[in-house]
């Protein structure tokens, strides 16, 4: 099955983000990477996430060999969290009440 341009245009700049992000972290050169661009990034990533769940696709928050730590995903919620003001408790709330998170992406 061949994708579809879209696709392979969307995997090729990931694939090319994925590589100066790798960059930056490893020659800590992190000031390279702008706050807001980053934000914009971010918002993205998780809205398109979101859309596809929603949408019952059975999508992984992480592709293989990400070297995403446990640190990494704890400081990235808790940023998630407090953005939108939302504490634990109501999370937990909200994916019993849901059907959705809690279980989703793993394997």
């Amino acid at each position: 099955m061949s994708r579809s341009p879209e696709a392979q245009r969307f995997s090729e700049l990931s694939a090319e983000l994925t590589g100066l992000v790798n960059e930056a972290i490893d020659a800590d050169t992190l000031d390279a990477v702008p706050d807001e661009a980053l934000g914009a990034l971010y918002a993205a990533v998780v809205r398109v996430y979101a859309a596809k769940v929603q949408a019952g696709a059975p999508v992984r928050p992480f592709g293989g060999n990400s070297g995403v730590s446990v640190t990494d995903v704890t400081i990235s919620c808790s940023a998630l969290l407090d953005s939108v003001q939302l504490s634990v408790f109501e999370l937990g709330a909200w994916q019993t009440f849901s059907g959705l998170g809690g279980g989703q992406g793993k394997p």
